[in-house]
């Protein structure tokens, strides 16, 4: 009679150990497509940025063009309201016309008084 013994505790360590690294291999798998999944979904919203970006820096300067608009309307504005003020001031009515006019020609730095 031949007798054959085996040893169960060798081959549940192979089985187990094969078992192991399949589920290793699972997890590298299932981690390499979550983080290329991340990385995608990080380059979508990076991109997404930029772009909110763009349009922010196009929106400030319409913004800045808006505003130096509003300034030469507020100064063309202001022009004929200060020349009404100027009009109508008492002090600038009472003033008399000048009838004999004299020019005095100054150089840089000179001062000139007229007696």
């Amino acid at each position: 009679m031949n007798v054959v013994q085996h040893d169960t505790h060798q081959s549940h360590d192979t089985t187990g150990i094969v078992s192991t690294l399949y589920r290793f291999e699972w997890i590298m798998r299932i981690t390499i497509v979550v983080a290329v999944a991340l990385g995608f979904v990080y380059v979508l919203f990076l991109n997404s940025l930029a772009t909110q970006g763009f349009a922010l820096e196009e929106m400030k300067a319409e913004r800045i063009a808006i505003q130096r608009e509003i300034e030469k309307w507020d100064i063309s504005l202001a022009i004929p309201i200060s020349l009404y003020a100027l009009q109508s001031s008492e002090q600038v009515q009472q003033m008399q016309d000048v009838t004999e006019k004299k020019y005095l020609a100054v150089e840089e730095g000179q001062v000139a008084m007229v007696k």
